[in-house]
């Protein structure tokens, strides 16, 4: 697995313009990710890709779904959708963390967790904690790669005010989840309210397009001053690249997600449609 790579978009600028952008599986799957954007930039559609693309390849992973953005992936792959209401294929509750815990890294069920699901917000963020805590545990022992995807991830692990412990629970992961296998990508439109030190502890980051300036100024941070405007420039589907592994900025044009979703943007084309 180590050499395995995916392929999610083609370089859009610069010397590189046009050349395909492959990021190696081993570092998506245990490591920690960022990506941000305002609402129809296009950073859900980029969590997409990536996860169809690890899906197509038989690794797993957990979408924690807040507005239905991964209910499409059922479409093409056999994933099991939890949450609260008659909607999902299995009702689940703080309970059964440990049962898909066991489901998701010693039967390699992929998952999602549709916390919108539940009317009491309290009993979603229990059962995320509850189960982000048992992948943790059971990693230790099973050490098999795999990811949780995290949208509205200011939610859990926000800049200012107090963090419950879900949110917790989740730097720990991002902390110290990559020596056990256990990797994370949290998804944001709002960088500026999540939390600094998970947004600088990340290995790979994609900046969609920003507008507001508490944000911008985020962007300019991490990636340099003159991206603070650069980043209000960007393209549908557009972004900045940033990676350890690759140690590398690149401006990149991300696939369109095959699967559906009724969130979708439209208006950008994969380079096949360019074609």
């Amino acid at each position: 697995m180590g050499a395995e790579r995916i392929t999610v978009g083609e370089v859009s600028a610069g010397e590189a313009a046009g050349r395909s952008v492959d990021l190696p599986i081993v570092d998506i799957l245990t490591g920690r990710g960022f990506i941000t954007g305002k609402s129809g930039s296009g950073k859900s559609n980029s969590a997409s890709v990536i996860a169809e693309k690890l899906l197509d390849q038989g690794y797993g992973l957990l979408a924690v779904d807040i507005d239905g953005e991964y209910y499409g992936l059922k479409e093409e792959y056999e994933i099991l959708h939890v949450g609260a209401d008659e909607e999902c294929d299995l009702q689940v509750s703080v309970e059964h963390a440990e049962k898909l815990a066991s489901l998701a890294l010693e039967q390699g069920v992929p998952i999602i967790l549709d916390v919108s699901s539940f009317l009491d917000e309290r009993d979603a963020r229990e059962l995320l904690k509850e189960v982000a805590k048992q992948l943790f545990a059971k990693e230790k022992k099973v050490k098999q790669p795999f990811l949780m995807l995290v949208e509205e991830v200011h939610e859990y692990i926000p800049e200012g005010g107090g963090m419950d412990e879900c949110g917790r629970m989740l730097v720990k992961v991002g902390k110290r989840g990559r020596k056990h296998g256990l990797g994370i990508i949290g998804i944001s439109q709002r960088p500026a309210d999540v939390k600094k030190d998970f947004i600088t502890q990340c290995d790979w980051l994609l900046w969609h397009r920003l507008t507001w300036s508490n944000d911008t100024k985020v962007a300019g941070r991490i990636l340099g001053s003159e991206y603070s405007d650069k980043v209000e420039e960007l393209g549908d589907g557009e972004c900045f690249m940033m990676s350890d592994f690759e140690e590398s900025l690149r401006q990149v044009q991300m696939e369109r997600k095959r699967t559906f979703d009724a969130g979708a943007t439209p208006g950008w084309t994969t380079s096949s449609d360019r074609s």
